[in-house]
């Protein structure tokens, strides 16, 4: 992985982002077969990892977009709006958590059912959200894990990644050349971006920079 900024002082330590994201994903992508259906599983279990790490965070619901880059280098949004929910966390550093963006172009738009999207935007774990997501919270969710699928989908999660967390105190003290990220790419407090090893994140951001921002879908 490759980045550059700093990380302030004011966000969640980059020694949990590292760790959590990598365990969040692993573990429901695993469990589900594709976690880019279960963004409610995603932001529940990023959420509560973050809870037992000692940090307050919720899950909320509300619109959400983000763009992707198409088989032919044009761009577009994709995401969920109008009558479409999706769910994200929130740190109480003001961070949105989305560790579903990166793997978007896995799942179909309800708006646009037939596109072939081959790149989406980084996860993002940021207070600052660069203008290629767009995040319009409607409040924070009130999970309810009605079927025996869910609930057990959830325990499932949750019990892996306690056990795989470890020692939090050696955690911390890990450095920060030796964490372990997810292979995909992440965008961290202080607009770090760490690519991936098909430096996804670089193709991405260049077609961008060649198409340009559309006009916002909300």
């Amino acid at each position: 992985m490759s980045g550059t900024s700093a990380n302030p002082a004011s966000s969640t330590p980059l020694a949990l982002i590292a760790t959590i994201s990598r365990l969040v994903t692993r573990v429901t992508d695993r469990i589900t077969g594709d976690r880019s259906e279960f963004p409610l599983l995603v932001a529940t279990v990023t959420t509560e990892a973050l809870r037992r790490c000692g940090i307050d965070a919720n899950v909320f619901y509300g619109e959400a977009a983000w763009i992707e880059v198409m088989e032919n280098q044009s761009v577009m949004w994709a995401g969920c709006w109008g009558e479409n929910t999706h769910f994200w966390t929130v740190t109480p550093f003001g961070e949105v958590v989305d560790l579903n963006t990166s793997v978007s172009h896995r799942k179909k738009s309800h708006q646009n059912p037939d596109h072939q999207p081959k790149f989406s935007p980084p996860l993002l774990w940021s207070k600052e959200v660069p203008a290629f997501y767009r995040y319009n919270p409607g409040g924070i969710a009130e999970v309810e894990l009605d079927s025996e699928r869910d609930r057990r989908w959830f325990e499932l999660c949750l019990a892996e990644i306690n056990e795989k967390l470890g020692d939090l105190r050696s955690l911390m003290e890990t450095p920060e050349s030796e964490l372990d990220f997810p292979d995909e790419p992440i965008l961290c407090p202080g607009r770090r971006i760490l690519d991936d090893g098909a430096q996804t994140f670089r193709h991405f951001d260049r077609a961008l920079a060649v198409q340009g921002i559309p006009e916002r879908p909300f």
